[in-house]
């Protein structure tokens, strides 16, 4: 039985004596160990340890070591000779991180664990998909993707204490005195952490250690892959990340638009019943999705031909308009023996196998069922194929679900891959992304120049290259919303920045006031969907009273207002790792009164806009943390305010929610009001928030075509501006950089104590300029458009 629970505890292992020779000294043991670095503050630890095969994780990391690259730029790293124990030390040698003395590196088994020092101002976050608020010292958890529903119970997954989760991401963050620290194990198998936790005798009385409070990780098999990264900030710490584990491939810009899913949605008059609600109530939408109905008795790559008689014309005659259909893969096979798929899947040898030589069954929505073997390059190849043809219907991406993998009543420790001869434990944290990565594949067969999207429920580490996550089976209430949040930034500080929760919550009945909260909350986060299971009360923007009505309304279009904003982070993370989604303390310090690593209830998106929203169905109040020492434009009221304070007891109408502007900063959105989801990234209004005199702003603002990879030939352009506040006026120089897409109109609006608007030398006519976002009115003084030229 896999106890989610409990840990390994350290007493029980064996340390390692010395270091010498490049090997650990354990007893009569010498453990080979290589120590490199990158020379710009990550480090690798590698060891066979006990494991004599190759490392089967199959994370794609980008690391090139360099002569001397543990001792060289702000950090360094090395090993103890007389104990073989690890310091992390920055250019002044002080320590981050430094391990217990005689407990560097213990082994149990197969098994091996690494104990680190714990200090009392350490903060602690990372741990990608994790339930646990955002803020993470005192913690115990395990790295095993399960299936909420599947493997606990239900009040475990309503009162949202479901751990571990659907995604395994073994990275830890720490925050020192000296600097920021990530822990990275590129391990596969069940992992774990724990993290100055205390051990609670059946749960009730806490137990004495002798070690007292440390920092604990490690793995109940596999060798020893260790990263280690060190940073001045948590920005720098967080580029290094993704950078060593894979930016997010620039999604297609209907991606981050707004999708309407239900368990229930299953035919093409479904799908155009929806469309024909969002055009009559003037509400944008992208994404039109189909969950597991849609299919022929639950066969993956089928449609049911009652919902779908011609699968190509209906799809088209519904993409005409520009939304897009979103389809639910499952990586279940029906075991018939009349099914073409998992006939060849069979007479190919490309399932998993079971301890006997024969196929592992599982039973899920199909019934008997059959498991690709994605650990297979193979099995890979073969199921892009048919993703390929599927993608020929006209679909244009895909959610991925059950790919924990979630297998039913079957106990998954008797599926086996590589033909059998890998224990499940080898590639069960890894199954959903090497499903991503042939789904992924299959579309660039389909539409080589075309930019998929595919999201999955479960992923690994490093899997950002190839699916953004959405964090499965939530629930329909106030502790999944608030958690919801803190799971999004701690997985967007793991290095999958593409992520979000279902609006409203898949699993009960959300009430109105909960829908208008969660969809107020979550309108700016990376991924934007509103999903809900079969049975439970609708969530669809008219499904509620008026009021509800015209608040999902006014959020949807205000995230397409924010969309050209929105693209820009994708663009700027895709290109050197910048985090999309942020905690506050990402980009400021604590100040006096104001511990911003403690802050789980407001955000940044991106370095410049700041939202605060309501998260409690008892008040419509709220305390503000305002970060210093930058100055902030509250829209809620259009007044600026001071950051480095906390604004208490702030009342914010029930249909709004509290944003905030960095001073020095232009926001790239869509022009008027959006009313449908047609956008267009070369026509654009830069609103400038600038706070007074001799304050000035920067943007480099990229167009392209939003859809294909035309971009990487040149095919995109590049508006450069700067803005300085003189006096009453705001001079602005902006010029087209690059002009691969084309020209670029831009209007520009100012909100700040201005009243003139020079562009480029002239005089430009400024009237009053009113738009909406958020629930509130944003008023300016604004341009006519320009057409921005090449040179």
């Amino acid at each position: 039985m896999h106890y989610f629970n409990k840990i390994p505890h350290p007493a029980n292992f064996r340390y390692v004596d010395a270091s010498s020779g490049g090997a650990w000294q354990l007893g009569e043991e010498r453990l080979p160990v290589r120590l490199a670095g990158n020379g710009q503050g990550v480090f690798r630890l590698q060891s066979p340890l006990r494991h004599p095969a190759p490392n089967p994780s199959q994370a794609e990391l980008d690391f090139v070591e360099t002569p001397d690259g543990t001792a060289t730029g702000d950090f360094s790293l090395r090993i103890r000779p007389e104990d073989g124990g690890l310091v992390l030390a920055n250019s002044t040698g002080l320590a981050l991180l430094e391990s217990i003395s005689q407990r560097a590196l213990g082994c149990c088994g197969r098994a091996h664990v690494l104990c680190f020092g714990h200090g009392d101002d350490f903060r602690y976050y990372g741990m990608g998909e994790k339930l646990l608020g955002l803020e993470l010292t005192g913690v115990r958890t395990r790295f095993w993707n399960t299936d909420a529903f599947g493997d606990f119970d239900g009040a475990t997954v309503m009162g949202a204490r479901t751990d571990p989760l659907y995604a395994s991401i073994p990275y830890l963050i720490v925050r020192t005195p000296a600097g920021w620290a990530g822990l990275l194990m590129n391990n596969a198998y069940s992992s774990f952490m724990s993290t100055a936790a205390d051990v609670a005798i059946e749960g009730f009385q806490a137990a004495e250690s002798g070690a007292g409070k440390m920092i604990v990780l490690g793995a109940q098999d596999g060798p020893l892959d260790l990263f280690v990264l060190a940073g001045t900030t948590l920005s720098e710490l967080t580029r290094r990340l993704q950078q060593l584990v894979g930016t997010t491939p620039l999604p297609p810009l209907w991606a981050l638009g707004y999708h309407q899913c239900r368990w229930g949605y299953r035919s093409a008059e479904d799908l155009r019943e929806l469309q024909r609600r969002f055009a009559e109530q003037e509400i944008p939408v992208d994404g039109l999705w189909l969950d597991i109905d849609y299919m022929d008795g639950f066969r993956v790559f089928t449609f049911d031909r009652n919902a779908f008689p011609d699968p190509r014309e209906d799809i088209a005659a519904i993409t005409a308009a520009g939304q897009r259909v979103v389809p639910i893969l499952d990586p279940g096979v029906k075991r018939d023996p009349i099914f073409d798929v998992y006939q060849e899947g069979r007479q190919q040898d490309l399932f998993c196998h079971n301890p006997e030589g024969g196929e592992f069954v599982g039973v899920v929505w199909p019934g008997e069922t059959a498991f690709p073997d994605f650990s297979l390059p193979e099995a890979r190849d073969w199921w892009a194929a048919h993703v390929r043809r599927l993608a020929e219907t006209g679909i244009e991406g895909a959610w991925i679900d059950m790919n924990d993998p979630s297998v039913g009543a079957s106990n998954p420790f008797d599926m086996r891959f590589d033909r059998g001869q890998a224990l499940h434990e080898t590639y069960h944290n890894q199954y959903a992304t090497g499903m991503a990565q042939a789904t992924r594949d299959g579309f660039l067969r389909a539409r080589p120049n075309q930019r998929p999207f595919v999201i999955s429920r479960s992923n690994f580490l490093a899997g950002a290259r190839h699916a953004a996550v959405w964090t499965g089976d939530n629930a329909s209430n106030y502790e999944h919303l608030r958690k919801g949040i803190a799971t999004s930034l701690n997985l967007a500080l793991s290095g999958i920045p593409f992520n979000g929760g279902d609006i409203g919550g898949f699993a009960g009945d959300a009430s109105p006031r909960l829908l208008r909260d969660w969809m107020r909350a979550s309108f700016l986060l990376p991924f934007c969907r509103n999903h809900s299971a079969l049975h439970t009360a609708p969530q669809e923007p008219w499904s509620r009273d008026a009021l509800t009505l015209e608040t999902m309304r006014e959020f949807i279009r205000s995230r397409y207002k924010l969309l050209p904003f929105l693209y820009q982070l994708f663009i700027a993370q895709e290109e050197t790792g910048e985090a999309i989604l942020r905690p506050l303390f990402h980009d400021f310090d604590n100040t006096p009164g104001l511990e911003l690593d403690r802050v789980d209830d407001a955000f940044l998106v991106g370095p410049n806009l700041l939202q605060a929203p309501i998260l409690s169905p008892d008040s419509d109040q709220r305390d503000i943390p305002l970060p210093g020492p930058a100055q902030w434009f509250a829209l809620l009221d259009q007044s600026w305010r001071d950051g480095g304070q906390r604004m208490t007891n702030i009342e914010i109408p029930e249909t709004a929610t509290a944003l905030f502007f960095r001073a020095g900063s232009i926001i790239p959105m869509r022009p008027g009001i959006p009313m449908d989801h047609r956008t267009h990234l070369q026509d654009v209004e830069l609103h400038l928030f600038l706070a007074g005199d001799g304050q000035a702003a920067p943007l480099n603002y990229a167009a392209d075509d939003g859809l294909t990879f035309a971009y990487r030939q040149g095919k995109r352009s590049r508006l450069l501006v700067e803005a300085v506040a003189s006096g009453s006026t705001v001079e602005i120089k902006a010029r087209l950089a690059v002009a691969g897409a084309g020209p670029i109109r831009a209007a520009v609006v100012i909100h700040g104590p201005f009243s003139a608007i020079r562009v480029n030398g002239s005089d430009a006519p400024a009237k009053a300029h009113s738009t909406r976002l958020a629930g509130c009115v944003l008023d300016g003084i604004g341009t006519e458009a320009y057409s921005f030229d090449a040179l």
